[in-house]
């Protein structure tokens, strides 16, 4: 099947390039127009099957599934989109606000996130068009060979298979939006140096800060102006520097902001965790392997982890050489086309300048994610090696004519190669199972969030024993968190009650449940809750439905009595079994707040109040705006008291005009 739709992809794209014959007998102004909607229609052809694809569970429920802030053009909503961290790794509004407006029109249909991805995608492919065909024109080469340039680096961009991730995963809408805007702005730069306009420089600033509110990795947007000056006039002054002041004070607080913002959330490894020596040699692994891939699309990953080191300590030879490999890549072309005077040096100083300044930030110096490197970081990297590439295939067709033939079929067959290659790739980010399952044949046993998230994925859909092999797989590497070790337990449990019933217990004797479920509540008294869960266990495996009504009925009583740790403890077992009841979490988040454990109280009411109960939601709403006053937080004491109002809850008029108050309502 997959072969098959492999060759629809290999024939539609030899289609169009057989219209390309006729199209370069036309006039030049018309193959402008024409050329790139070639092109815009060879994307739409290789991300077709994109828009079958799924949610997945890796960010997509952050982000949007279970964003609730997406749902709604409130004020609120709007406030909180661009002032906080909703997604818990980065702050990008912008994506947020674009999801917003895809949430807006089809509710949580995949079809049209993805859709809108792919639509990005052709017009990123559109700009990097007009990018090299304005640059080219600069340097002097004739339109015609401004056009080729222009045409094969685009047609690259678009479809080249490492650029896949970045549009099949719903997530990284931020990537093509970044890219959108970080493009424009450099087309905008250009306008500004013809003719030296203030409107068009203000212009660039703008598109600059919209890129940065897209995704932080366009920090680097001063840097790329700096190496296009050098480009376009073969030194960078005084005077191009002092001209990105007011670019760097942006790129400045926008990546303090981001670095503070990972840094908070756990992303940032600390300093101490890897030497020197391994951070110059991993990000050596990265650099090389960006642009080995470049060329040679294979091996690709949804997941790299770091490597593993062998008994005695060491790590494979490839570690060791790539920082070497990285400076022979860069510093020595460089360094030889400098000093021979070559007028390729400045082509070369900008696609390896553009290619490095985009990557730097990504390559693990400074630890950031378990990952080693990511498809995606080569999105916007990438047209520094695009441009390099054809700029010198263009001018090696100028200077030798009788090379156009055999330099034109080799880059429509190669193109051709990584527009199928493209295709099938979208397959991967079908669904999480696919997604997840891509990573872990590439890296058996290594790539362990794959196996964390994968095992996830069946245990949400009741594959338990696909899961069950996944989260042993964790066990046995030691990389088992808590909530695949809860899950473990729940699978556990599920399967003793699957064997009784099968034994023929589906009838228990009367009161046997009962006192496997006080064995269960006096050993929570003494503190041994792994005894009283393997109790409670029992209890459930003799009468499901009255055990969890007689527990719950007990934990809901102990909470009226104030007893609160003991009623903690109980609520903790029904939530190992039973996450959908929304009383559960209330119960235990009052049980919490008895104690004076705030943070606990408001994690518990936040899921209650995200539950389909009316009743609880508006017990819970008011509850977290209570807390959220006493934690000093008046912005979500309003939002949560305003939300119980809505629902019918009678707030008292001297706290609601303390809260509004509060909050400057």
């Amino acid at each position: 099947m997959r072969a098959r739709e492999g060759l629809c992809e290999f024939y539609s794209y030899f289609g169009l390039v057989l219209f390309l014959v006729p199209a370069m007998k036309l006039s030049l102004s018309l193959q402008r127009v024409l050329l790139p909607a070639i092109i815009a229609v060879i994307t739409l052809i290789c991300f077709r099957y994109t828009l079958y694809n799924q949610f997945t569970n890796w960010d997509d429920d952050f982000y949007v599934t279970n964003d609730v802030y997406i749902r709604e053009f409130s004020a609120h909503n709007l406030r909180v989109l661009f002032t906080e961290d909703i997604t818990r790794n980065n702050y990008h509004p912008l994506c947020m606000l674009s999801l917003a407006v895809n949430y807006f029109f089809s509710r949580l249909e995949p079809m049209e996130y993805y859709f809108t991805n792919i639509l990005i995608q052709a017009i990123n492919a559109w700009l990097v068009f007009t990018l090299f065909f304005r640059v080219a024109l600069r340097l002097s080469l004739s339109e015609g060979a401004a056009l080729f340039l222009a045409f094969f680096g685009s047609l690259w961009f678009a479809v080249h298979p490492m650029h896949v991730e970045s549009v099949a995963w719903i997530s990284e809408r931020k990537d093509v939006l970044y890219a959108a805007f970080y493009i424009s702005g450099l087309l905008t730069y250009l306008r500004y140096l013809d003719n030296r306009s203030k409107k068009w420089l203000w212009i660039t600033y703008a598109l600059f800060v919209l890129s940065c509110l897209s995704k932080p990795m366009a920090v680097t947007f001063p840097l790329a102006l700096l190496a296009l000056d050098y480009l376009l006039n073969g030194r960078v002054g005084l005077p191009d520097l002092r001209s990105k002041t007011l670019f760097l004070l942006i790129s400045f607080a926008f990546g303090a902001a981001a670095f503070y913002t990972q840094h908070r959330t756990g992303a940032v490894a600390s300093f101490g965790v890897l030497s020197i020596s391994e951070r110059v040699m991993y990000a050596g692994y990265g650099f090389v392997m960006y642009v080995a891939k470049f060329f040679v699309p294979v091996g690709l990953s949804t997941f790299y982890p770091y490597p593993y080191r062998f008994i005695d300590g060491s790590l494979p030879t490839i570690y060791y050489l790539a920082p070497f490999l990285s400076v022979l890549i860069v510093v020595v072309p460089i360094f030889l086309l400098v000093r021979a005077r070559s007028r390729y040096s400045r082509i070369v100083v900008f696609g390896l300048s553009f290619f490095v300044l985009n990557l730097v930030l990504v390559l693990q110096f400074i630890s950031v994610g378990s990952a080693i490197m990511a498809d995606r970081y080569s999105y916007v990297a990438y047209i520094g090696l695009l441009f390099l590439v054809f700029y010198v295939l263009t001018d090696l067709i100028q200077r030798l004519p009788s090379m156009r033939l055999l330099v034109t079929t080799l880059l429509v067959v190669v193109s051709g190669g990584y527009a199928v290659m493209c295709s099938a790739r979208t397959r991967v980010w079908h669904n999480s199972e696919t997604l997840h399952t891509d990573a872990i044949e590439q890296y058996p046993m290594r790539a362990l969030l794959s196996y964390k998230w994968r095992g996830h994925h069946y245990f949400s859909i009741g594959e338990y024993d696909k899961a069950m092999q996944d989260y042993e797989v964790l066990v046995t590497l030691r990389s088992a968190d808590n909530k695949v070790k809860a899950n473990m337990e729940k699978i556990a449990v599920l399967s003793a009650m699957k064997n009784n019933l099968a034994g023929g217990q589906s009838q228990p004797a009367t009161g046997s449940y009962k006192a496997h479920l006080d064995s269960a509540m006096a050993l929570v008294i003494s503190g041994d809750t792994s005894a009283a869960f393997r109790q409670y266990v029992l209890s459930l495996s003799s009468d499901p439905v009255n055990a969890e009504r007689t527990l719950a009925t007990i934990s809901d009583e102990l909470v009226q009595k104030q007893q609160y740790a003991r009623a903690i403890a109980q609520y903790n077992m029904l939530l190992k079994l039973n996450t959908t009841n929304p009383f559960y979490y209330f119960l235990r988040g009052c049980a919490h707040f008895g104690i004076g454990h705030l943070p606990d109280a408001v994690k518990d009411w936040e899921v209650a109040v995200k539950m389909n109960s009316k009743d609880v939601q508006q017990s819970a709403s008011y509850n977290l705006s209570v807390a959220y006053d006493s934690l000093r937080d008046p912005a979500r004491a309003w939002y949560y008291m305003d939300m119980s109002q809505k629902l019918g809850y009678s707030v008292a008029p001297d706290y609601a005009s303390k809260i509004r108050r509060k909050a400057g309502k």
